[in-house]
């Protein structure tokens, strides 16, 4: 992903007589702009999206604002983000552009990035009031140095922006066979044992699998079973970081807890039993998946949404499960993300003679008004009001020859692709949105949240450097340990121990320590 040290160093060297400038939010020596016209670099979707100076909604918005916007969009951003960083002058702002937390400190504290925390409470008020109202948002935000170098794309709905994972199950089958659907662990191997003995679909053929999806969507799964095994106490964001707090405010790492022995014991026994495909880590593509769901041979899969699974017909015939309860009565959990759902949508640099302006601007996207109209468009234009007064999208849009989401794209931006500098609707305004009835779940997810829900934790570089390469030889350890667990190639009584002792070789306690820092400094901001 990074092309070249030399060319950051070139940037460093051309932004060096502006760093003193661009940290305090000063104008840069750079030439004077137009006062009503800001310059932004943001991604290119024009394969399936209007260019942004063409697009209806960014057309409404010069109108309402009188600030014309010089749009630059980037085709492969990620290859070309490095090299637009060399440039003698950069835009006023980076839009929608993907800096990992790691790139957003380092470039920040060379004085590529402007500081932004002084200037969000008077000139971002819509969302300075989300960041009082969720202070993981101001904690997620904040680098190690104390300085805000990005704002968010944000949701206040824990069902929404494609957070939540659930498990999909198949209800066709369920009243076929007269079963009910399962709430916890034990329950679930049993409906699923029944899915693959008794014939569901009716064909004759034993064809029906329980938890099927293409090889290596596995995640979604494990992640509700972790859950349902109690190590879903910091939100999804933190399991798959492979962490949870435990009951004395203390990191730990998921993959050395007795829990997770647990879990995996639990997986192997549905693989060993059929209840998992056996080719949940290889030999089948998505393609292949979506055909045999056509066939109506899949019996659940985890997803945030059931139109994963293809053509819509289908996905009707599954119903969600959010919360699955585990063992001995331990009660389960919403896997869901932070409030944070990305930490760079937007992006003040060096060159931006007015931030001030940058902040007024983008900041109506953070009100209710800004929301609505980000992602629905105008009444009468993009959208019409059913009976009971909910947004429903105009026919041109729902009836788009490649579908109703790109349909709505090619008039308004927060809708597809996501990531924007936006506080994202609530999930059921948009399934409604869209001609859907919102989800419905026998248990209510609201109810059983986690005790807290921590998004990605801010690094020094220092402590980047060293994360570096330990999580990357974890990761593949565990990755290949997964597999061998599951599938019985490893024990997992006799071969435990092994296993913990080589997490400890590759650097799990440097690891450990380096993240509890990181959760220290978290909880104090």
């Amino acid at each position: 992903m990074k092309k070249s040290t030399k060319i950051i160093s070139t940037a460093l060297m051309v932004s060096a007589s502006a760093f003193a400038l661009a940290a305090c939010g000063s104008k840069s020596s750079g030439a004077k702009r137009d006062k009503n016209t800001i310059t932004l670099i943001a991604p290119d979707h024009s394969d399936v999206h209007p260019k942004n100076k063409d697009l209806w909604m960014w057309k409404q918005y010069q109108k309402k604002t009188g600030i014309k916007v010089k749009w630059e969009q980037i085709k492969d951003w990620d290859q070309k983000k490095q090299l637009i960083l060399s440039r003698k002058t950069l835009p006023d702002a980076f839009y929608q552009t993907g800096w990992s937390n790691d790139e957003l400190v380092k470039y920040g504290k060379q004085g590529l990035f402007q500081p932004l925390e002084k200037l969000i409470p008077k000139y971002a008020p819509n969302l300075w009031k989300l960041m009082q109202k969720d202070e993981s948002l101001k904690k997620g935000m904040t680098a190690p140095d104390g300085h805000i170098y990005s704002l968010p794309y944000t949701s206040d709905d824990p069902y929404g922006g494609g957070r939540h994972f659930k498990l999909y199950i198949n209800k066709v089958w369920l009243d076929k066979l007269g079963l009910k659907q399962p709430t916890n662990t034990t329950e679930l191997k049993d409906v699923l044992h029944a899915f693959v003995t008794k014939d569901p679909n009716g064909n004759g053929k034993a064809d029906e699998k329980g938890f099927y999806m293409d090889s290596g969507q596995f995640g979604a799964f494990e992640l509700m079973i972790k859950a349902a095994f109690g190590l879903n106490t910091a939100g999804r964001t933190a399991m798959e970081n492979n962490f949870y707090i435990d009951d004395n405010d203390q990191l730990q790492y998921i993959f050395a807890d007795k829990k997770m022995q647990e879990a995996w014991k639990y997986l192997a026994d549905l693989y060993k039993g059929g209840e998992i495909a056996k080719t949940a880590f290889a030999g089948i593509d998505y393609d292949k998946w979506v055909a045999d769901a056509t066939k109506d041979q899949v019996g659940m899969f985890a997803w945030v949404d059931p139109d994963f699974i293809g053509a819509s017909d289908v996905s009707k015939n599954y119903v969600p499960i959010a919360i699955l309860d585990g063992p001995d009565g331990q009660k389960g959990t919403m896997v869901t993300q932070s409030s944070l759902m990305g930490n760079s949508a937007f992006v003040v640099t060096k060159d931006a003679q007015n931030p001030k302006q940058l902040l007024k601007w983008v900041d109506y996207w953070y009100s209710q008004e800004g929301s609505q109209f980000g992602s629905f468009g105008k009444e009468g234009v993009t959208y019409k009001l059913n009976d009971k007064g909910q947004k429903v999208y105009v026919d041109k849009i729902l009836n788009y020859s490649k579908g109703a989401q790109l349909g709505a794209y090619q008039y308004v931006d927060n809708i597809y692709a996501g990531f924007f500098p936006y506080l994202e609707p609530k999930q059921s305004e948009k399934w409604i949105a869209f001609g859907r009835e919102p989800e419905k779940f026998e248990v209510d997810p609201s109810t059983h949240m986690p005790k807290q829900v921590l998004p990605s934790f801010m690094a020094t570089a220092d402590e980047s450097a060293q994360l570096s390469t330990i999580e990357t030889d974890l990761n593949n350890y565990v990755s290949q340990a997964r597999v061998k667990f599951v599938t019985g190639k490893w024990n997992l009584d006799s071969d435990w121990s092994k296993f913990q002792t080589q997490l400890k070789k590759i650097g799990l306690d440097s690891w450990l320590k380096i993240k509890r820092d990181q959760y220290k400094r978290y909880e104090k901001e």
